[in-house]
């Protein structure tokens, strides 16, 4: 329906509610960064605030940018920006390995991620890779479903080699940073993506029951064959850093200065919240990261349950604002970018509150939209600038059919 529309008389209607939600985050992001001023100090926060002010900016203006270019062209062109990612990601893991060192690519507590920009802070170029792999998977399943004769496995796995070739890349090279909570955000969103995409429903359940089949047994093994678990991870007991994860996870109150400590702290900040939380500008456990990993310890620090709770109504309603969108477009393209997108969304705030409760162990995962970091913020405006794209095109095509 929309090709026929003339573009003279498509009229462009932003979607207000959207535009909302991210606002409010916006200023709860901003404001719960300044709350942290008591555990990193007032300099760094005022540094903070400004960066962070100036990356919502310019993530504004890249989704004015995107919608004026013209959002189809992002499809076309995303080969493009794969293969600029591409080398800045092979440079980050040789400094990561300690092959080479780069002066603006040093490591960051032990993991070469980021390009150091002087006066705006620091680049991530896997932030920008997700993005990128979810708009390419896009092209890869609108194209497999054209060509697609039978509805088989095999049909499914071709899929899968598809989508395969070009993301096992880059997952290696962020791997190799050393950086594991991206390449999870990363596959949980292809999974989505995959699932959607017109494959066989036993694939959800074989790929869901793996992943909890693996945790699960991990888990299992910790408690009762530890040695078997240190030989699958690799190292020393108490020296491997994957199984010091589980250590800081599963036994945190035995390890409450070392390997427990983030863990231990921010449970004790937010345990001792009650029901409005202490009184702001009070540091009553410190805990690393409070301004990215750790920002929603310190939310249910100062704001309490209820607090907490209003904050988590108001994460969860950008994914169902967004599968709303979704659902009542017809554009196929952004419609498989944008489940993916809702994928990773979900996938990030459900972790990264479970992890900061102990319901899942630490990953370095932060909250989208909340969390401080440029990267993560201005990447995610990439598929905000399509939804309100989709938003625009549906009541365009809604008015026209009336």
């Amino acid at each position: 329906m929309n090709k026929f529309i003339n573009e003279s008389k498509k009229k462009f209607t932003l979607d207000t509610v959207l535009v909302g939600i991210l606002l409010a985050m916006g200023a709860i992001s901003l404001f719960n960064i300044y709350l942290t001023k008591p555990l990193i100090g007032e300099a760094m926060v005022n540094s903070l605030l400004l960066k962070q002010g100036m990356w919502f900016v310019i993530g504004s203006i890249s989704i004015y940018a995107l919608l004026k270019i013209g959002v189809d062209r992002m499809f076309t062109l995303i080969n493009v920006a794969y293969w600029i990612l591409m080398p800045i990601l092979v440079l980050l893991a040789l400094v990561g390995k300690h092959v080479i060192s780069i002066p603006f690519m040093e490591p960051i507590n032990g993991t070469a991620a980021w390009i150091q920009i002087p006066f705006l802070g620091s680049f991530q170029a896997s932030e920008f890779m997700k993005i990128v792999l979810v708009i390419k998977s896009a092209n890869v399943i609108e194209k497999h479903n054209k060509e697609k004769l039978e509805y088989t496995f095999k049909s499914d796995f071709k899929l899968i080699f598809e989508m395969a070739k070009y993301t096992i890349p880059p997952l290696i090279l962020i791997i190799l940073q050393p950086d594991t909570g991206i390449p999870i955000i990363i596959l949980v969103s292809l999974a989505t993506m995959f699932f959607i995409s017109g494959v066989r429903k036993e694939w959800f359940f074989i790929i869901v029951g793996l992943a909890a089949g693996l945790l699960i047994g991990i888990v299992f093994l910790y408690y009762n064959q530890p040695d078997l678990l240190v030989q699958i991870l690799g190292g020393k007991s108490g020296e491997s850093y994957k199984l010091i994860r589980f250590y800081g996870w599963l036994d945190y109150e035995k390890y409450p200065i070392d390997h427990g400590y983030q863990l231990y702290n921010s449970l004790l900040s937010i345990g001792t919240a009650g029901y409005t939380g202490h009184p702001w500008m009070n540091a009553i456990a410190h805990f690393p990261e409070p301004q990215t990993d750790f920002i929603f310890a310190v939310i249910a620090q100062n704001h309490g349950f209820i607090g907490a709770s209003a904050v988590i109504l108001l994460v969860f309603s950008l994914p169902i604002k967004l599968i709303l969108i979704t659902l009542k477009s017809n554009l196929n393209l952004e419609r498989y970018m944008m489940m993916g997108i809702i994928g990773m969304i979900v996938f990030q705030d459900f972790q990264n509150i479970a992890m900061i409760m102990g319901i899942l162990p630490i990953t370095g995962i932060t909250l989208p939209f909340l969390s401080y970091g440029g990267s993560s913020l201005v990447s995610y405006m990439i598929p905000i600038a399509v939804a309100i794209h989709m938003y625009s095109e549906t009541q365009n095509s809604h008015s026209h059919s009336l």
